[in-house]
């Protein structure tokens, strides 16, 4: 593997990078993906563009733009690979893993994501502000998915770059993780463990409150605010220092959250509700089960309620403690995956560079035509298509696209015998050579990949984009013409998918039992 290139930025992107993250952290994140979207597309050098499309993906998840982040995705992969550099692709992974985490629901994609900016990351020789909080980042995405323990981890990493370069702590306090680890704590059946967490993290940081940024000011005053509903409300307040207008919606719904756990807590349940009613509080900022929790807790906001919410979930502890330990192995899984694709990656380069294909590591379309022309006697060849793959980048963007190829890739392998040849000529076309075999050979293996396709959880990694494959086949016989042999095939194929239209078409047109014509 060619070692990535360590580059530091000039005076004038540095000075940009400032500009940019100071908006995102002062809140005002619709002006930084408006200043940044100028920058993506009329900077000079390729690491000003690949560091804005970030900050623009970036802002889209502050405000939730969730429409446009999957195109944004693909340009910020785009941009990163042009750079090569470290830094630039650990921030891209987090990003990615966040939004794979919440709205693709996919656990493979978010911690395959999560892997490799930790990999990234840890590779990067690059010592500045950037390089710090491209750490703080990557744990703050952590925290977000789940990762709690690999959150920490990584808040480390950020520290001791920060105290090894002198950049003060204070911009990257990781208040956010911290009141995450808290409230695991209180829904996994140790609110005792919370209330103190809580509290040693909200008093650790107010000696220094005038340093730290806007976003973690949010979070603060969140966290007084649900220290107040557990009944061991603070003294003080920080609303002083948040703005009065935000366009982050992260910030929009702590505080919500933040006003809601005051009013519970002062016995106003009903103003409570309304507070919590007036904003729909997206899953993405503390998770599903805080804001439904408090709203159970503004309907009866009566008597001793703190005793109550304390004994209310010991029965989780369980459930909760085994998808925490669930998220650890299946991180250590995700990641000797990546471990053997990169093997795999580096020795087809290595070996056969100009007939492998970059993305599956399959023989490419010169490999199959020199296969081809040596092959001789009988055999069969099948063209096969992905049905279905065009949703899958249109919803989940050009990256999951890559991915299922190269699941498709591994299926396939998997069902091939020793000497067949199986190739990627490009999209989402597959063909394989079956030298010396018989109609009734190509049958068995069809049948095979129709089951290993079959069997695939692809809900599990594209929700609501199913994927099958229609296949082809043609005989090839001694002294034929191999390229009509695979046009042939070809021809097979698209028959194949235009009688399964056709068949799919006239079945949800037949009227269900009991309807009238």
């Amino acid at each position: 593997m060619t070692p990535r290139r360590e580059t530091t930025p000039a005076r004038d992107y540095a000075e940009e990078y400032r500009r940019l993250r100071a908006l995102v952290g002062s809140g005002r994140v619709a002006e930084a993906v408006d200043v940044a979207t100028t920058i993506a597309y009329n900077a000079p050098t390729a690491q000003r563009r690949a560091q804005a499309w970030l900050f623009i993906l970036q802002g889209q998840i502050d405000q939730r733009s969730i429409a446009d982040i999957p195109t944004t995705l693909d340009q910020a992969d785009s941009a990163v690979r042009r750079c090569r550099d470290y830094r630039l692709t650990g921030e891209y992974h987090a990003l990615a893993a966040w939004y794979h985490h919440h709205h693709v629901k996919s656990l493979h994609f978010t911690a395959q994501h999560l892997v490799l900016a930790s990999r990234a990351l840890r590779s990067m020789n690059e010592a500045s502000q950037a390089a710090v909080d491209a750490w703080y980042d990557l744990a703050v995405v952590m925290s977000n998915c789940g990762y709690q323990q690999q959150a920490t981890e990584a808040l480390d990493q950020c520290h001791m770059l920060a105290d090894r370069i002198g950049v003060p702590r204070s911009s990257v306090e990781g208040v956010e993780i911290r009141v995450r680890e808290a409230l695991l704590a209180y829904y996994t059946g140790d609110p005792h463990a919370c209330i103190g967490m809580l509290q040693r993290e909200v008093r650790r940081v107010k000696p220094h409150l005038h340093d730290l940024d806007t976003r973690e000011m949010e979070w603060i005053h969140y966290a007084l605010g649900r220290l107040s509903l557990l009944g061991f409300g603070e003294r003080w307040s920080v609303e002083h220092y948040l703005p009065s207008v935000t366009s982050s919606a992260e910030a929009l719904d702590l505080r919500a959250l933040a006003r809601a756990s005051r009013l519970i807590a002062q016995g106003r349940g009903p103003e409570a509700m309304r507070t919590l009613e007036e904003r729909e509080i997206g899953d993405e900022t503390i998770g599903v089960m805080e804001p439904e929790h408090l709203r159970s807790l503004a309907l009866v906001a009566t008597g001793d309620h703190a005793e109550s919410i304390l004994a209310a979930h010991q029965t989780t502890y369980a459930l909760y403690k085994q998808i925490n330990e669930f998220h650890t192995i299946y991180l250590d899984s995700a990641a000797a995956l990546v471990d053997h694709d990169q093997l795999r990656r580096a020795a087809a380069g290595w070996a056969d560079r100009a007939n492998t294909d970059d993305l599956t590591g399959l023989p490419n379309r010169r490999k199959l035509d020199a296969f081809l022309a040596e092959v001789g006697g009988e055999g069969m060849i099948a063209v096969l298509d992905l049905d279905g793959f065009k949703a899958v980048n249109d919803t989940h963007g050009h990256q999951a696209g890559d991915a299922i190829l190269q699941r498709v890739a591994a299926l396939l392998s998997s069902v091939t015998r020793s000497g067949d040849l199986l190739a990627r000529t490009g999209g989402d076309e597959f063909i394989i050579v079956l030298p010396g075999a018989s109609e009734f050979d190509a049958d068995a293996v069809s049948e095979r990949i129709r089951v290993a396709v079959a069997s695939e959880n692809w809900e599990y990694s594209v929700p609501g984009t199913p994927v099958d494959v229609s296949i082809g086949w043609a005989r090839l016989v001694p002294g034929g013409n191999p390229a009509q042999t695979l046009w042939a095939a070809d021809q097979a194929m698209y028959q194949m998918k235009r009688s399964r239209k056709s068949y799919l078409t006239a079945v949800s047109s037949v009227p269900s039992a009991g309807s009238s014509r």
